[in-house]
Protein backbone atom coordinates (compact mmCIF):
# COMPACT_ATOMS: atom_id res chain seq x y z
CA UNK A 1 0.00 0.00 0.00
CA UNK A 2 3.03 2.53 0.92
CA UNK A 3 4.72 1.91 -2.40
CA UNK A 4 1.16 2.13 -4.08
CA UNK A 5 0.77 5.60 -2.86
CA UNK A 6 4.47 6.70 -3.11
CA UNK A 7 4.22 5.73 -7.11
CA UNK A 8 0.95 8.05 -6.98
CA UNK A 9 2.86 10.70 -5.23
CA UNK A 10 5.76 10.02 -7.97
CA UNK A 11 2.82 10.73 -10.87
CA UNK A 12 1.99 14.20 -10.09
CA UNK A 13 5.67 15.35 -10.60
CA UNK A 14 7.16 13.51 -13.54
CA UNK A 15 6.39 14.45 -16.93
CA UNK A 16 3.39 12.36 -18.11
CA UNK A 17 4.59 10.12 -21.97
CA UNK A 18 1.45 8.42 -23.24
CA UNK A 19 3.43 5.85 -24.75
CA UNK A 20 4.79 4.13 -21.31
CA UNK A 21 1.52 2.01 -21.18
CA UNK A 22 3.59 0.45 -24.50
CA UNK A 23 5.31 -2.50 -22.81
CA UNK A 24 7.85 -4.00 -24.72
CA UNK A 25 11.75 -3.11 -24.53
CA UNK A 26 12.69 -5.34 -27.87
CA UNK A 27 14.69 -3.56 -31.11
CA UNK A 28 11.64 -4.04 -33.33
CA UNK A 29 9.35 -2.32 -30.60
CA UNK A 30 11.32 0.77 -29.48
CA UNK A 31 11.94 1.46 -32.60
CA UNK A 32 8.10 1.57 -33.61
CA UNK A 33 7.53 3.83 -30.58
CA UNK A 34 10.35 6.03 -31.69
CA UNK A 35 7.83 6.53 -35.03
CA UNK A 36 4.81 6.98 -33.25
CA UNK A 37 6.21 10.04 -31.25
CA UNK A 38 7.56 11.39 -34.36
CA UNK A 39 4.06 11.53 -35.80
CA UNK A 40 2.74 13.15 -32.76
CA UNK A 41 4.45 16.36 -33.64
CA UNK A 42 1.71 16.96 -36.97
CA UNK A 43 -2.09 16.04 -36.84
CA UNK A 44 -1.77 14.25 -39.87
CA UNK A 45 -4.01 11.17 -40.98
CA UNK A 46 -1.92 7.92 -39.54
CA UNK A 47 -2.53 4.48 -40.63
CA UNK A 48 -1.86 1.79 -38.40
CA UNK A 49 -1.15 -1.58 -39.81
CA UNK A 50 -0.72 -4.88 -37.41
CA UNK A 51 -2.36 -8.40 -36.75
CA UNK A 52 -5.56 -8.56 -34.53
CA UNK A 53 -4.26 -8.56 -30.72
CA UNK A 54 -1.06 -6.59 -31.60
CA UNK A 55 -2.11 -3.37 -29.78
CA UNK A 56 -3.16 -0.89 -32.38
CA UNK A 57 -5.40 1.02 -30.39
CA UNK A 58 -3.38 1.19 -27.52
CA UNK A 59 -1.09 3.09 -29.69
CA UNK A 60 -3.35 5.00 -31.26
CA UNK A 61 -4.65 6.38 -28.07
CA UNK A 62 -0.90 7.41 -27.00
CA UNK A 63 -0.91 8.88 -30.34
CA UNK A 64 -3.80 11.26 -29.50
CA UNK A 65 -2.77 11.98 -25.98
CA UNK A 66 0.41 12.97 -26.74
CA UNK A 67 -1.02 15.09 -29.84
CA UNK A 68 -4.27 16.81 -28.56
CA UNK A 69 -5.27 18.85 -25.66
CA UNK A 70 -6.42 17.12 -21.79
CA UNK A 71 -10.12 17.78 -23.13
CA UNK A 72 -9.90 16.50 -26.60
CA UNK A 73 -12.26 13.62 -27.55
CA UNK A 74 -11.25 9.80 -28.40
CA UNK A 75 -14.56 8.42 -30.42
CA UNK A 76 -13.46 5.04 -31.85
CA UNK A 77 -15.68 3.19 -34.40
CA UNK A 78 -15.12 -0.15 -35.38
CA UNK A 79 -16.12 -0.39 -39.00
CA UNK A 80 -16.47 -4.45 -38.63
CA UNK A 81 -19.08 -4.67 -35.75
CA UNK A 82 -21.27 -2.22 -37.51
CA UNK A 83 -24.61 -3.41 -39.50
CA UNK A 84 -24.33 -1.78 -43.32
CA UNK A 85 -27.74 -0.40 -42.92
CA UNK A 86 -27.14 1.61 -39.60
CA UNK A 87 -23.15 2.55 -40.42
CA UNK A 88 -24.32 6.12 -42.08
CA UNK A 89 -26.14 7.04 -38.89
CA UNK A 90 -23.26 6.13 -36.74
CA UNK A 91 -20.72 7.89 -38.53
CA UNK A 92 -22.81 11.07 -39.43
CA UNK A 93 -25.71 11.53 -36.81
CA UNK A 94 -29.56 11.90 -37.78
CA UNK A 95 -31.93 14.79 -37.17
CA UNK A 96 -35.26 14.10 -35.92
CA UNK A 97 -38.04 12.33 -38.04
CA UNK A 98 -34.68 10.70 -40.25
CA UNK A 99 -36.44 8.03 -40.68
CA UNK A 100 -38.71 5.45 -38.49
CA UNK A 101 -38.12 4.33 -34.81
CA UNK A 102 -35.02 7.16 -34.72
CA UNK A 103 -35.20 9.31 -31.22
CA UNK A 104 -37.47 12.32 -31.59
CA UNK A 105 -34.62 14.62 -30.38
CA UNK A 106 -31.93 13.61 -33.09
CA UNK A 107 -28.53 11.60 -32.08
CA UNK A 108 -25.17 12.84 -32.55
CA UNK A 109 -22.42 10.76 -34.96
CA UNK A 110 -19.26 9.58 -34.27
CA UNK A 111 -18.02 12.70 -36.48
CA UNK A 112 -19.27 15.43 -34.56
CA UNK A 113 -18.49 13.58 -30.87
CA UNK A 114 -14.50 13.96 -32.35
CA UNK A 115 -15.17 17.64 -33.18
CA UNK A 116 -11.38 18.87 -31.50
CA UNK A 117 -10.28 15.69 -30.92
CA UNK A 118 -9.22 12.16 -32.73
CA UNK A 119 -11.70 10.14 -34.61
CA UNK A 120 -10.36 6.42 -34.51
CA UNK A 121 -11.45 4.05 -37.16
CA UNK A 122 -10.64 0.60 -36.57
CA UNK A 123 -10.82 -2.16 -38.76
CA UNK A 124 -11.17 0.02 -41.40
CA UNK A 125 -11.15 -2.73 -44.24
CA UNK A 126 -14.62 -3.28 -43.03
CA UNK A 127 -16.13 -0.51 -44.37
CA UNK A 128 -18.87 -0.67 -46.62
CA UNK A 129 -17.88 0.81 -49.85
CA UNK A 130 -20.99 3.35 -49.79
CA UNK A 131 -19.51 4.63 -46.58
CA UNK A 132 -15.63 4.77 -48.32
CA UNK A 133 -16.74 7.38 -50.52
CA UNK A 134 -19.03 9.62 -48.08
CA UNK A 135 -15.65 9.26 -45.72
CA UNK A 136 -13.84 10.15 -48.54
CA UNK A 137 -15.46 13.50 -48.97
CA UNK A 138 -15.59 14.43 -44.64
CA UNK A 139 -11.52 14.07 -44.62
CA UNK A 140 -11.25 16.25 -47.91
CA UNK A 141 -13.14 18.78 -47.41
CA UNK A 142 -14.49 18.03 -43.40
CA UNK A 143 -17.82 18.90 -44.01
CA UNK A 144 -20.88 16.65 -44.30
CA UNK A 145 -24.48 16.00 -43.99
CA UNK A 146 -26.61 14.03 -40.98
CA UNK A 147 -29.18 11.83 -42.16
CA UNK A 148 -32.49 13.40 -42.94
CA UNK A 149 -30.33 16.62 -42.64
CA UNK A 150 -30.37 20.02 -44.42
CA UNK A 151 -27.71 21.51 -43.25
CA UNK A 152 -24.36 20.86 -43.53
CA UNK A 153 -22.15 20.34 -40.49
CA UNK A 154 -18.30 21.05 -40.81
CA UNK A 155 -16.09 19.73 -38.11
CA UNK A 156 -12.31 19.49 -37.29
CA UNK A 157 -10.96 16.12 -36.04
CA UNK A 158 -7.99 14.06 -36.97
CA UNK A 159 -8.59 10.59 -38.13
CA UNK A 160 -6.05 7.69 -37.06
CA UNK A 161 -6.93 4.20 -38.65
CA UNK A 162 -6.11 0.82 -38.49
CA UNK A 163 -6.72 -2.89 -39.89
CA UNK A 164 -5.43 -6.18 -39.81
CA UNK A 165 -6.13 -6.86 -43.10
CA UNK A 166 -3.68 -5.88 -46.78
CA UNK A 167 -5.83 -3.28 -47.54
CA UNK A 168 -3.39 -3.44 -51.77
CA UNK A 169 -5.05 -6.63 -51.73
CA UNK A 170 -8.31 -5.03 -51.27
CA UNK A 171 -7.72 -2.77 -53.60
CA UNK A 172 -7.35 -5.35 -56.37
CA UNK A 173 -10.11 -7.49 -55.58
CA UNK A 174 -12.18 -4.00 -55.34
CA UNK A 175 -13.16 -4.32 -51.91
CA UNK A 176 -11.62 -0.96 -51.03
CA UNK A 177 -11.27 2.68 -52.96
CA UNK A 178 -7.80 3.45 -53.59
CA UNK A 179 -8.63 7.41 -53.46
CA UNK A 180 -9.50 6.87 -49.54
CA UNK A 181 -6.34 4.31 -49.07
CA UNK A 182 -4.37 6.84 -50.08
CA UNK A 183 -5.83 9.84 -48.18
CA UNK A 184 -5.78 7.28 -45.11
CA UNK A 185 -2.19 6.28 -45.37
CA UNK A 186 -0.15 9.74 -45.22
CA UNK A 187 1.77 7.62 -42.41
CA UNK A 188 1.80 4.66 -41.53
CA UNK A 189 2.43 2.83 -38.78
CA UNK A 190 2.95 -1.40 -38.54
CA UNK A 191 2.95 -2.94 -35.35
CA UNK A 192 5.20 -6.13 -34.98
CA UNK A 193 3.59 -8.81 -33.99
CA UNK A 194 4.61 -10.85 -30.85
CA UNK A 195 6.51 -13.93 -32.33
CA UNK A 196 8.54 -11.36 -33.70
CA UNK A 197 9.63 -9.71 -30.44
CA UNK A 198 10.04 -12.85 -27.98
CA UNK A 199 12.25 -10.98 -25.60
CA UNK A 200 9.36 -8.63 -24.89
CA UNK A 201 6.93 -11.90 -23.65
CA UNK A 202 8.71 -11.90 -19.98
CA UNK A 203 7.97 -8.14 -19.35
CA UNK A 204 4.86 -8.91 -20.55
CA UNK A 205 4.06 -11.24 -18.54
CA UNK A 206 5.40 -9.32 -15.33
CA UNK A 207 3.11 -6.60 -15.90
CA UNK A 208 -0.02 -9.01 -16.27
CA UNK A 209 0.99 -10.55 -13.50
CA UNK A 210 1.30 -7.94 -11.00
CA UNK A 211 -2.13 -6.32 -12.73
CA UNK A 212 -3.82 -9.18 -12.29
CA UNK A 213 -2.82 -10.46 -8.74
CA UNK A 214 -3.30 -6.34 -7.83
CA UNK A 215 -6.89 -6.74 -8.90
CA UNK A 216 -8.23 -10.17 -7.85
CA UNK A 217 -6.17 -9.57 -4.54
CA UNK A 218 -4.32 -13.41 -4.74
CA UNK A 219 -0.84 -12.83 -4.59
CA UNK A 220 1.71 -15.23 -6.58
CA UNK A 221 4.13 -17.06 -4.69
CA UNK A 222 5.15 -19.82 -7.28
CA UNK A 223 5.25 -19.42 -10.75
CA UNK A 224 7.50 -22.60 -12.04
CA UNK A 225 10.47 -22.55 -14.80
CA UNK A 226 8.00 -25.30 -16.43
CA UNK A 227 4.99 -23.20 -17.28
CA UNK A 228 7.51 -19.64 -18.09
CA UNK A 229 9.31 -22.39 -21.07
CA UNK A 230 5.97 -23.31 -22.14
CA UNK A 231 4.75 -19.48 -22.34
CA UNK A 232 8.38 -18.52 -24.10
CA UNK A 233 8.09 -21.29 -26.95
CA UNK A 234 4.37 -20.71 -27.47
CA UNK A 235 3.94 -18.62 -30.75
CA UNK A 236 1.13 -16.49 -29.22
CA UNK A 237 -1.20 -16.18 -32.78
CA UNK A 238 -3.38 -14.00 -30.39
CA UNK A 239 -0.57 -11.23 -30.16
CA UNK A 240 -0.69 -9.73 -26.89
CA UNK A 241 -4.68 -9.99 -26.14
CA UNK A 242 -3.84 -13.39 -26.34
CA UNK A 243 -1.12 -13.44 -23.85
CA UNK A 244 -2.92 -11.17 -21.44
CA UNK A 245 -5.97 -13.52 -21.81
CA UNK A 246 -3.62 -16.15 -20.62
CA UNK A 247 -2.27 -14.62 -17.72
CA UNK A 248 -5.39 -13.45 -15.92
CA UNK A 249 -6.63 -17.30 -16.56
CA UNK A 250 -3.35 -18.41 -14.56
CA UNK A 251 -4.10 -15.99 -11.92
CA UNK A 252 -7.66 -16.91 -11.46
CA UNK A 253 -6.64 -20.53 -11.22
CA UNK A 254 -3.98 -19.99 -9.09
CA UNK A 255 -5.93 -19.79 -6.16
CA UNK A 256 -3.19 -21.26 -3.79
CA UNK A 257 -0.84 -18.76 -5.12
CA UNK A 258 0.37 -21.49 -7.44
CA UNK A 259 0.55 -21.07 -11.23
CA UNK A 260 0.73 -24.46 -12.78
CA UNK A 261 1.51 -26.63 -15.90
CA UNK A 262 -2.13 -27.57 -16.27
CA UNK A 263 -3.81 -24.32 -16.56
CA UNK A 264 -2.13 -23.06 -19.69
CA UNK A 265 -4.48 -23.62 -22.31
CA UNK A 266 -2.05 -24.92 -25.03
CA UNK A 267 -0.13 -27.68 -25.16
CA UNK A 268 3.78 -26.65 -25.43
CA UNK A 269 5.01 -25.98 -29.06
CA UNK A 270 7.62 -28.27 -30.63
CA UNK A 271 8.47 -25.87 -33.76
CA UNK A 272 11.17 -23.64 -32.47
CA UNK A 273 14.53 -23.32 -33.59
CA UNK A 274 17.40 -23.97 -30.98
CA UNK A 275 18.80 -20.71 -31.84
CA UNK A 276 16.21 -18.71 -30.14
CA UNK A 277 16.19 -20.89 -27.31
CA UNK A 278 19.53 -19.59 -25.93
CA UNK A 279 17.46 -15.95 -26.16
CA UNK A 280 14.69 -17.21 -24.59
CA UNK A 281 16.39 -18.94 -21.68
CA UNK A 282 18.40 -15.96 -21.08
CA UNK A 283 15.29 -13.48 -20.48
CA UNK A 284 14.15 -16.65 -18.71
CA UNK A 285 16.27 -16.25 -16.04
CA UNK A 286 15.60 -12.49 -15.73
CA UNK A 287 12.27 -13.45 -14.84
CA UNK A 288 13.47 -16.81 -12.48
CA UNK A 289 13.95 -13.43 -9.87
CA UNK A 290 10.20 -12.06 -10.21
CA UNK A 291 9.21 -14.08 -7.37
CA UNK A 292 10.39 -12.94 -4.54
CA UNK A 293 9.78 -12.64 -0.81
CA UNK A 294 7.16 -10.51 0.20
CA UNK A 295 9.33 -7.82 1.87
CA UNK A 296 12.17 -8.27 -0.99
CA UNK A 297 9.19 -7.75 -3.98
CA UNK A 298 8.67 -4.78 -1.65
CA UNK A 299 11.72 -3.31 -1.35
CA UNK A 300 12.79 -3.52 -4.99
CA UNK A 301 9.67 -1.21 -5.99
CA UNK A 302 10.35 1.25 -3.34
CA UNK A 303 13.85 1.28 -4.74
CA UNK A 304 12.43 2.22 -7.93
CA UNK A 305 10.15 5.05 -6.76
CA UNK A 306 12.94 6.40 -5.03
CA UNK A 307 15.09 6.31 -7.85
CA UNK A 308 12.73 8.03 -9.92
CA UNK A 309 12.33 10.93 -7.41
CA UNK A 310 15.71 11.48 -7.47
CA UNK A 311 16.00 11.83 -10.80
CA UNK A 312 12.90 14.28 -11.32
CA UNK A 313 15.31 16.45 -8.08
CA UNK A 314 18.03 16.27 -9.62
CA UNK A 315 19.39 14.70 -5.89
CA UNK A 316 17.99 17.40 -4.15
CA UNK A 317 17.19 15.29 -0.89
CA UNK A 318 14.82 18.30 0.98
CA UNK A 319 12.78 18.37 -2.38
CA UNK A 320 12.61 14.83 -3.16
CA UNK A 321 11.22 14.08 0.35
CA UNK A 322 8.52 16.88 -0.09
CA UNK A 323 7.42 15.65 -3.57
CA UNK A 324 7.36 12.08 -1.58
CA UNK A 325 5.57 13.48 1.54
CA UNK A 326 7.74 12.11 3.72
CA UNK A 327 10.40 13.61 6.24
CA UNK A 328 14.15 14.21 4.96
CA UNK A 329 14.64 12.08 8.24
CA UNK A 330 13.05 9.32 6.83
CA UNK A 331 14.62 9.75 3.44
CA UNK A 332 17.96 9.34 4.15
CA UNK A 333 17.00 6.12 6.52
CA UNK A 334 15.01 4.41 3.08
CA UNK A 335 18.18 5.13 1.14
CA UNK A 336 20.44 3.98 2.97
CA UNK A 337 18.27 0.72 3.73
CA UNK A 338 17.95 0.11 0.29
CA UNK A 339 21.96 0.98 -0.52
CA UNK A 340 21.03 3.96 -2.57
CA UNK A 341 22.86 6.72 -0.44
Amino acid sequence: TEVHRLEQEMAKYRPSDPFNIIKGKSAVMEKTVQMAKKVCSVRSTVLILGDSGVGKEVFAKAIHEATEGPDAPFISINCGAIPASLFESELFGYDRGAFSGADHRGKKGKIELAKGGTLFLDEIGEMPLDMQVKMLRVLQERKYYKVGGEKEMETDFRVIAATNRDLRELMMEGQFREDLYYRLNVVSLKIPPLKERREDVVELIHYFLNDFSLRYQRPIHHFSQEVMQEMLQYDWPGNVRELRNVVERLVVFATDGVIRKEYLPFHPMTNHSSTADAELQESFMEFDTLILPLQEEMDQHEKKVLEKALAVTHGNKLECAKKLGITRATLYNRLKRLGLS
